[in-house]
């Protein structure tokens, strides 16, 4: 489905991804398992975005014969970046796929009340100009962690692409992120349209503490 100017939303139907994500759904998901699958999303949806990537056709001798074959040509171009801490297990996933690729690591905090104000604490990414930046979170609910990330992004150069792979989005949340950074490409398996304190209805609970554990206050 197609959104704003040049960004776009899809909704991927990939069966394996709808089956993993009813599993991690579950209310008695223990951490162990819920990594698991986080892993393991992150790489199907990787393979996902590979297909979107541009190819070129080579020829390669096998041993008996030459054969014809492709070559994705902007393997090497790609960055992939953690936001901490819940898309940690993705990142996994997805460099299990792209693994020639850079990565980075942003850290951000949302306020726990209303608006939900988002805050860069710490990032440290690779060179991106012209390089394509596949941001990986489980959740995109409000927009502003995801918008307040790209923002701070762009501050370090223009890549050629950036993509978002997220579990579970709100229009709300593409909504905000499309209005501020139209050039941007959404990959979701599921759009759920109700908000309680900031959180995705049914959505699937906390991602970073179903995996890790609740932080303690400081």
């Amino acid at each position: 489905m197609e959104m704003g100017c040049s960004g776009m939303l899809k909704i991927i139907k990939n069966i394996v991804l709808q089956d993993r994500l009813t599993k991690i759904r579950n209310k008695d998901i223990d951490g162990v398992d819920f990594k698991a699958g986080l892993v393991e999303m992150g790489r199907y949806m990787a393979y996902e975005f590979q297909s979107t990537m541009d190819i070129e056709e080579v020829t390669v001798e096998t041993p008996l014969e030459t054969a014809k074959g492709i070559k994705i040509t902007d393997i090497n171009d790609v960055v992939v970046v953690t936001i901490l801490r819940a898309a940690i297990p993705m990142v996994e996933g997805v460099m299990n796929v792209f693994m020639e690729a850079e990565c980075g690591v942003v850290g951000v905090t949302r306020d726990k009340e209303a608006p939900y104000e988002a805050r860069v604490g710490y990032i440290r990414i690779p060179e991106i100009e012209d390089k394509i930046v596949l941001l990986a979170d489980p959740m995109l609910a409000t927009g502003n962690t995801m918008h307040t990330t790209i923002s701070e992004i762009e501050r370090h150069g223009t890549p050629r692409r950036i993509a978002i792979l997220n579990i579970i989005a709100t229009e709300e949340g593409v909504g905000k992120v499309l209005e501020n950074h139209s050039e941007v490409e959404i990959y979701t398996c599921s759009i759920e349209n109700k908000l309680v304190d900031g959180y995705i209805i049914p959505g699937l609970g906390d991602a970073g503490d179903i995996a890790f554990g609740k932080p303690t206050d400081i």
